[in-house]
């Protein structure tokens, strides 16, 4: 079952009340008029941007002609539950704010589809994968974004977790991150996924050539309920987004996105993600010589793929980049 979450109970609270609204034939006007609030008031009730007392909610109630007493205390408790704090508000401050409100529509999503080109999804990645992530990005507080990175996979990645749904590009999984070491263990944690019940991984082939939004990553929620909207998260290189809704430009609206990830998913297949990961797994347990840095006085380990057997009489072929190890000089 998805996991509730204050600022998930706010958004549905909101959304019911506004159709309450429109269903009684009332303006935020009139609302306003009547309740004696601000027009501000009634649309910032309207929009999530603030909560509702249980006193405020009760009147709206009794003006909207709410008459069943089920869903009258539904719609308490939801107000309730929205005022709870959610389980990652000890990070507040650690992580940007946006990526934390995103955390709530994850848990209470029933379907997530999640496209990354450039790293493995923060869900599926190991904890030294991470670290050297959020090294590189210059993240402050690592150790707790780390933490907080392994808290989501442990409430998450369950049984009864929410149906996910992962394309990835092949040059994730190519490009080496801190070590081929580390690598490996990333890569064999991916195939733990490949059969997984609740879970989809697919990889974007280099051959599969350009396609729509093809350097955007980009993280799709969708809900139990089939009156809610879509929720994207767009995460970007200096802040994160979230749009929701029908108040967008058609080409950045939630459902275009959705759209070009199920054109993705035609380009890669889930039956060769096993394949490619094994290829993956190969390249980063190829043979390691080591070449002198000149300008550091420091060593650097290169990667040689080159098969084993023949690698003794292999030449250089500058049309794939394979070198031999018999043509490198070393100390």
């Amino acid at each position: 079952m998805p996991l509730t979450d204050p600022a998930l109970q706010r958004r549905k609270l909101r959304d019911r009340l506004r159709r309450l609204r429109e269903s009684a034939g009332f303006t935020q006007r009139q609302v306003a008029d009547e309740m004696e609030w601000s027009l501000s008031k009634i649309i910032r009730i309207e929009t999530g941007t603030v909560g509702i007392s249980i006193t405020d909610l009760r009147a709206l109630i009794g003006y909207y002609g709410v008459g069943d007493p089920a869903e009258s205390n539904t719609l308490i408790g939801m107000a309730r539950a929205a005022k709870e704090r959610p389980w990652w508000d000890r990070y507040r401050g650690k992580a940007d704010p946006a990526f934390l409100l995103s955390l709530g529509y994850e848990g209470a999503a029933s379907i997530m589809r999640s496209f990354e080109p450039s790293l493995v999804p923060g869900l599926l990645q190991t904890e030294e994968y991470a670290l050297e992530v959020l090294r590189v990005m210059e993240a402050p507080e690592v150790e707790a974004l780390v933490e907080l990175r392994l808290e989501r996979q442990e409430r998450l990645l369950r049984p009864d977790g929410p149906e996910m749904h992962f394309i990835i590009d092949e040059s994730v999984i190519t490009r080496a991150v801190a070590s081929a070491s580390v690598m490996r263990r990333q890569i064999r944690r991916l195939k733990t996924f490949v059969d997984h019940p609740k879970i989809t991984l697919r990889i974007l082939p280099f051959g599969s050539g350009l396609h729509k939004r093809y350097k955007t990553p980009y993280v799709l929620y969708e809900f139990e309920d089939a009156e809610e909207d879509f929720v994207l998260y767009l995460e970007q290189d200096t802040q994160s987004i979230i749009r929701e809704g029908q108040g967008w430009a058609d080409s950045d609206a939630p459902a275009r996105f959705l759209e070009s990830f199920f054109g993705i998913e035609q380009l890669a297949r889930k039956d060769a993600a096993e394949g490619l990961l094994d290829l993956a797994l190969s390249r980063h347990s190829a043979p390691t010589v080591e070449l002198p840095d000149q300008a550091k006085g420091s060593r650097t380990e290169v990667v040689v793929s080159v098969p084993a057997a023949s690698a003794k009489n292999a030449q250089p072929d500058q049309s794939d980049g394979v070198v031999s190890p018999d043509t490198l000089e070393t100390p």
